[in-house]
């Protein structure tokens, strides 16, 4: 896999802007958000607070893996990423949006890779004795371990039309290969241009 030619996909809410996730905000705030969006009618998680518990508790999950293989995260929130397209992805928004950011920009010692979603990848219950479980990687293992095994397997998946895996719950799938940016100047960079772009 040639470094240059390859990309992170960052999708989001065209209408909401990007880099800005919950998890960066005080969680009070970020529950009053998701109330809001609730009480408009549009589709989420029914249960806020578990919700909100886990994707805490995640990030800080991997931001203390991170750390501890090496990396220097200097966000305490990520910014959550793809490596490579997974359109499938845009079906969680109402206007989606997508940034690509070439993966040779970014130093490696700010951005963290699980191989699938880290839902999946940090639950327990699934751990198999494949070794990408439990685990983060920086950029360089990531990609020798997709040479030797490949992408994780697709799945179709649809949030507006309701199309999930009948075998398990979506979360539970590996899905992508799923990237957090720890660094904010590179992110500082990309959001200019884009929101030159809107103008």
């Amino acid at each position: 896999m040639v470094v240059s030619k390859v990309f992170l996909f960052h999708y989001f809410e065209r209408d909401f802007g990007p880099f800005r996730p919950l998890t960066a905000l005080p969680m009070e705030e970020a529950r009053q958000i998701l109330i809001t969006q609730k009480d408009a009618g549009k589709a989420g998680n029914p249960d806020i607070e578990g919700f909100l518990q886990n994707r805490y508790h995640r990030d800080r999950q991997l931001r203390d893996a991170f750390i501890a293989h090496g990396g220097r995260p200097q966000r305490t929130a990520p910014i959550y990423a793809m490596l490579g397209p997974h359109d499938q992805w845009e079906s969680a928004y109402d206007h989606p949006a997508v940034i690509k950011i070439p993966l040779q920009e970014i130093d490696r010692l700010t951005v963290s890779f699980t191989y699938g979603d880290s839902f999946a990848i940090f639950h327990p219950a699934l751990f198999g004795q494949e070794e990408y479980w439990n685990r983060v990687y920086f950029v360089n293992e990531m990609l020798e371990l997709i040479e030797r095994i490949g992408f994780p397997p697709h799945v179709d998946y649809d949030f507006k039309r309701g199309i999930y895996p009948a075998d398990k719950h979506i979360n539970h799938h590996l899905k992508f290969v799923e990237a957090h940016i720890w660094a904010d100047d590179i992110l500082n960079t990309y959001r200019a241009e884009w929101e030159a772009q809107q103008n």
